[in-house]
């Protein structure tokens, strides 16, 4: 069978809303896997202030350390272009915002660091400490992290910035083809809208989920 997907939208000023995600779903947090985008989702750099911070800033990092502490599963997957440099570039943030103890531990079979994979669909994508970059192709590279990991979660948790990188992800493991990684899969918008202009002049035109054009994903999630 294929997973449950639930596709949720959330404006939240902090993670809290995963809290709510994970004790709705009926699955122990010690069996669900946690994907995060990384920028506008976890990092926000604000490029007029030079300020980097975790998104809901400390209210979110307690929500981070909580799963973490209950057996979660977490790990980062951004959609920067693969490659070795990349992924040292994200691998250094996470270690500035103090975050890096809190992602999965390297490659099963592996010694930490950056190691070269191919996503389900056979492209490449770099992983290691947590850290998974693999462009667009979030679905398919979480799906090929799982299986070399012997990932056991019975539930995974995606939470994205971009309303379409969110779509993608509950899309592809709801396909039956896909099935038998996790029994229930909830997708999570979480809109950036509310980081202007207190945390941001203003949204990359690349983060726009709002553009006319995608109005049949937003809908998807309940949003107009």
């Amino acid at each position: 069978m294929a997973a449950t997907t639930d596709y949720k939208h959330s404006s939240a000023p902090s993670l809290k809303f995963v809290l709510d995600v994970t004790e709705s779903s009926n699955i122990p947090i010690n069996k669900t896997l946690f994907a995060f985008d990384w920028d506008l989702t976890l990092k926000v750099y604000n490029r007029v202030s030079q300020d980097m911070f975790v998104r809901g800033r400390e209210e979110s990092v307690d929500v981070l350390h909580h799963l973490k502490q209950e057996g979660g599963r977490l790990v980062v997957v951004t959609a920067r272009d693969p490659s070795p440099l990349v992924w040292e570039t994200v691998n250094i943030e996470v270690s500035a915002l103090d975050l890096p103890e809190l992602f999965d531990d390297g490659v099963k079979g592996e010694k930490k660091g950056c190691i070269p994979m191919k996503t389900a669909s056979d492209t490449s994508m770099y992983v290691g400490n947590g850290i998974i970059v693999a462009g667009y192709e979030k679905a398919e590279a979480l799906d090929q992290y799982c299986k070399s990991q012997d990932m056991e979660s019975e539930h995974l948790v995606f939470v994205d910035d971009f309303v379409v990188n969110a779509y993608n992800v509950g899309a592809y493991f709801s396909q039956t083809e896909k099935s038998g990684l996790f029994k229930k899969v909830t997708t999570v918008w979480w809109d950036p809208k509310a980081l202007v202009p207190h945390d941001l002049p203003s949204l990359p035109n690349s983060e726009n989920s709002y553009s006319d054009y995608l109005i049949e994903y937003r809908k998807v999630f309940g949003v107009d």
